[in-house]
């Protein structure tokens, strides 16, 4: 059943272990869902109370963000990178549905996660990246209220059209009557919202930013596109402009949710 197919999950998840050689540089994380470990790493700020939620691109791993990690806390959060299930050190088998799942459980972890700290982590922010924008979206729609605002990295619009690209099954939308893709959820979003997204993308068109962009009904969003960055070297092609973008949205939706004043761009940002 869509979309939840076999074909469509070998398609969108490419879920490798984490190798055993692996020294994490972050705090293991595991929040337990249905049955599955859901693990990941958080990388700590040790000043600011805020918080980086990141879910992943379908070929990536919680652990490839050893290296990054510094420089998202740079921007001014702590930084907590999620593995889907089968990903990492995750337990379990991906499906579409079980990573929306998982991730409404990760965000209700975040008071026991602050617990072991000794500190609070707030406001919470929800970053994704490629595939990953789907949970991220996902909160941001239904979980608002966690929320202090949405951040997306090459994010896709339309998962028929990702999936016809990606070689996967060939679907009618006519065939998934009540689905709602990042496209339909993202109407939903009243949150501060920044989106980043390379010109030269292959994987995921510019143009799938642009329709996010225009759809999301936020008075605070943000369309940031890179110059000459695709799918995979957007961090290596515009890394300043990228994190230096990132700090002023953490830095000013932050205000924002501390005054109260969500929705109001004259002093946060312009779309």
């Amino acid at each position: 059943m869509f979309p939840d197919d076999k074909g469509i999950s070998r398609t969108l998840f490419h879920p490798r272990a984490e190798g055993c050689e692996h020294v994490p540089k972050g705090l293991l994380t595991e929040t337990p869902c249905d049955g599955a470990r859901i693990c990941g790493y958080l990388h700590e700020h040790r000043t600011s109370d805020r918080l980086l939620l990141l879910f992943h691109g379908n070929g990536e791993l919680a652990a490839d963000y050893d290296r990054l990690g510094s420089m998202f806390v740079e921007c001014g959060a702590s930084f907590w990178v999620i593995d889907y299930r089968g990903y990492g050190r995750s337990t379990g088998v991906p499906s579409f549905s079980s990573m929306l799942r998982d991730a409404e459980a990760v965000l209700s972890d975040i008071p026991r996660i602050a617990k072991l700290l000794g500190r609070p982590l707030a406001p919470v922010f929800v970053m994704g990246r490629s595939l990953g924008s789907a949970p991220a979206i996902h909160l941001a729609a239904t979980r608002p209220e966690r929320l202090a605002g949405l951040v997306l990295d090459s994010p896709y619009a339309d998962v028929i059209a990702l999936l016809a690209r990606l070689g996967g099954p060939v679907l009618e939308r006519a065939a998934l009557p009540g689905f709602q893709d990042n496209l339909d959820k993202i109407r939903a979003c009243r949150l501060p919202c920044l989106l980043i997204h390379g010109s030269n993308d292959r994987i995921v068109p510019p143009t799938d930013a642009v329709a996010l962009h225009a759809a999301c009904p936020s008075k605070v969003k943000q369309l940031l596109t890179v110059a000459g960055a695709g799918h995979n070297d957007l961090l290596a092609v515009g890394h300043a402009a990228y994190f230096r973008t990132l700090t002023e949205f953490l830095a000013r939706a932050s205000a924002e949710a501390h005054h109260g004043a969500r929705g109001t761009p004259e002093d946060l940002l312009t779309s």
